[in-house]
Parts: structure tokens; C-alpha cells; sequence
């Protein structure tokens, strides 16, 4: 009786672990998992699977990411250089006056007169109106919205001439409202900033505003102009300052705001999760870094794929053929082997999108662990090791 109890032991166990075995050779759908592995993703590229084989379903392209493909990706997202408006590109207007301005004006004569005596200038505080004037004793109301302190200057000693004794006149802002950028958004010091001097730029403007919240790869700059508007990112301001870094001019408006870019980390990556730009350009090896990696007890290094709808245009450079219902996009695949060396190299040149999704499949082995790991909690009497070793509990 022992040595069949412990012959119809051995034979339970076999059958436990060869039904394991195949079911973990079968693909086990079954058994919890990230999403598809290696070969799954393989045999589903251009295979029909759903229900109804009438339905339509979408296909997509494989492409092995080499030195080729990532050269041909990287090129067609070089940033290109969208053109600035015309009315950006001259000096804006500056040291005019305007409404709300508190103007300085000192008038002196060459003798006793109006004004004062032993040519002591008389000084006044006068703010421009609504209605763009100001006014003065025996010069009277008069326009100086829109006009240059000189021109104002002028202006007072033409209207004093025959009432004072050869009269001059400067004029100084006091308060200077009107030759301001207003800053706004996602800046430290928003508000009015003045513009004090001419050639004075958008990085200028931003730094008298305590400078940006957010990295400059996540903040768009958006520039008006009375209708005229650009929209620029703060990185591209940096990047490229000859066409981006444009002279600002009075009555400017300039919005900061945050505009992170993202992608998604699946599977077997040791953070997976959404993942927001650190840098920009960033290439999949920086992705890879920022999700600390693949997860080294599960990962297949021969399954890193990023999901992406491509341009017909660069499908066609590849080498893929677009199918009737790819119109403007085909759908990709991209899959890296890091089994081999070369892909280190290749992935540090290859660009991540925003909104691409990079998926790590998991190992076939450890998807055959995994249902060992589940089917040891499910028997609490013998531990799966044990029993592949041949230790079985003995009949009595």
C-alpha cells in the first residue's frame, strides 16, 4: 500500500505540473498579465481575431527599430522654424507718451517772467487724460498721447512762445504705465512690466517678471500684438533666439503657460505609469531611464515596443505600404531587441511623441512563474518546488 500511495502521489503531481506546463506553453489566457507578449504581438499583427469575421478590425505594421529607422524618425521630427509675423520682426514702439502716464515737465525762461526768475525752472506733475491730453498753465489742453517726449517738449515751447521769455522745456515720465508688457500666467511676478529701454526682448521681459514657474520645455509663450499674435514654446525662445527672441513693445501682451507633454510607460518597467517629459527632445533611451528601466524579473529585453499613429509619409520611408484605410496615419509598432547591442545606440537617437505609449512585454518564463506562484497559494499542503524535485508525500 505505501509504494502505491506513493506511485498514484507522483502521478498527481506530473499531471499538475505538465497541466501547468501547457498551459503556460499555450499562451494562458488565463493568468494575469500586463498585455501580449513577444509572440502574441507577432501573430496578431495582420490576423483577424475578433468574433465576427465579417468585422472590420485594425491592422498595423511592425517595424524593427535599427539604425535606419531611428536616423529616418529623427529626421522627419526635426523641430522646424515656423515663421515669426512681420509684425514682430522691427522694434517695437518706445518712449512714447500715453493715458494714465505721469509726464514731469520743467519749463524755464531766460529771464523774470511766468515761470520763475534767474532762470530757475518751474517744475509740474501733470497726468495724460483719457482723452490722451494734458494741461498746462498758458500752454493750455493740448494732445501728447502717442507722441515722443521731444515731440512734447516741442510742443510746450511753441505754445508759451510770445508769452514767455525764450521758454525751453523737458519733460521726464514720472510714472511710465503706457510703455509697459503686460505678463501673465505662469510667471512669479505677474503684471505690467516697463519697458525701459528699446530692443528690449521677450527672455528680457520674462526675467524682469521673476522668470518662469514651470521648465522651459513646458511652457508655451504666446505673444500679442494688437491682432497679430505667436505662439512660440519658452524652449524654443532659448533654443533659437534669432527668429523666437523678438523686440516687444509697448502695450504687448504676453501669456506663460504650463503645457507638459506626456507619454505612457506599460507593462514590465520597473515605474510604470504616465511619465511627463523631464527634457525635450527626449529619445527612448531617455524614456526608459525615466521609468528606472525594464523590470528585471519579468521583462522580455526582446519586447520594448512604442505604439504611434505615423504620417503616411514617413510609413512610406520605412518601407510600409499603407492599406486602403490608412488615410493619413498608419498605425506602428516599433519594437526594440535590447538583446542586442546595437539597440543601446539606436534607442539614444530615436524620438519619443507626445501621447506615444512605450509597452515592455513580459518573459515567457516568468508568465509560467507566475502560475506556479499561483497555483502554490492554492495548495496548502505541497509546495510546486518541492513537488518538480520528486518529494512527495508517501501513502500509508
Amino acid at each position: 500500500m505505501r509504494n502505491i500511495g506513493r506511485l498514484g502521489w507522483r502521478l498527481v503531481g506530473l499531471r499538475a505540473v505538465a497541466s501547468g506546463l501547457c498551459v503556460a506553453a499555450a499562451g494562458c489566457d488565463l493568468l494575469p498579465s500586463d498585455g501580449p507578449n513577444t509572440n502574441g504581438m507577432l501573430a496578431h499583427a495582420s490576423v483577424n481575431l475578433k468574433a465576427n469575421p465579417n468585422a472590420a478590425v485594425m491592422r498595423f505594421a511592425i517595424v524593427g527599430i535599427d539604425a535606419r529607422i531611428a536616423q529616418a524618425a529623427e529626421q522627419y521630427y526635426q523641430p522646424t522654424t515656423p515663421n515669426v509675423p512681420r509684425t514682430f520682426l522691427g522694434s517695437g514702439n518706445f518712449g512714447a507718451a500715453g493715458v494714465g502716464d505721469v509726464l514731469r515737465v520743467t519749463i524755464w525762461e531766460a529771464g523774470e517772467g511766468l515761470f520763475g526768475k534767474d532762470r530757475r525752472g518751474a517744475d509740474m506733475t501733470v497726468r495724460v487724460d483719457v482723452d490722451g491730453t494734458i494741461s498746462l498753465p498758458y500752454a493750455g489742453r493740448f494732445r501728447v498721447a502717442g507722441r515722443r517726449l521731444s515731440d512734447v517738449e516741442a510742443m510746450i515751447v511753441s505754445k508759451l512762445e510770445g508769452q514767455a521769455v525764450q521758454p525751453q522745456a523737458t519733460v521726464l515720465f514720472a510714472e511710465n504705465i503706457s510703455n509697459a508688457v503686460s505678463v501673465q500666467g505662469d510667471v512669479n511676478k505677474p503684471g505690467p512690466v516697463p519697458v525701459a529701454r528699446t530692443n528690449q526682448r521677450i527672455l528680457d521681459v520674462v526675467a524682469m517678471a521673476g522668470g518662469a514657474k514651470y521648465p522651459p520645455y513646458e511652457t508655451a509663450v504666446r505673444l500679442t500684438r494688437g491682432r497679430s499674435t505667436m505662439n512660440v514654446s519658452m524652449q524654443e525662445v532659448i533654443d533659437q533666439p534669432e527668429p523666437f527672441n523678438v523686440s516687444v513693445a509697448a502695450g504687448d501682451a504676453l501669456l506663460l503657460s504650463r503645457s507638459p507633454q506626456k507619454f505612457l510607460a506599460l507593462g514590465a518597467v520597473a515605474q510604470p505609469g504616465e511619465q511627463i517629459f523631464r527634457k525635450s527632445p527626449l529619445t527612448l533611451s531617455d524614456g526608459l531611464g525615466q521609468v528606472l528601466g525594464l523590470d528585471p524579473q519579468r521583462s522580455d529585453a526582446k519586447g520594448v515596443y512604442l505604439f504611434r499613429r505615423e504620417p503616411v509619409e514617413l510609413a512610406r520611408r520605412y518601407g510600409v505600404q499603407p492599406l486602403a484605410e490608412d488615410r493619413d496615419t498608419v498605425p506602428i509598432v516599433y519594437q526594440l531587441d535590447l538583446k542586442d547591442p546595437k539597440s543601446f545606440f539606436v534607442m539614444s537617437n530615436f524620438p519619443v511623441r507626445p501621447n506615444d505609449i512605450v509597452f515592455v512585454s513580459a518573459a515567457p518564463l516568468a508568465e509560467a512563474a507566475r502560475f506556479f506562484q499561483i497555483l502554490s497559494g492554492a495548495t496548502g499542503t505541497v509546495a510546486i518546488p518541492r513537488t518538480l524535485l520528486g518529494n512527495y508525500p508517501s501513502g500509508s
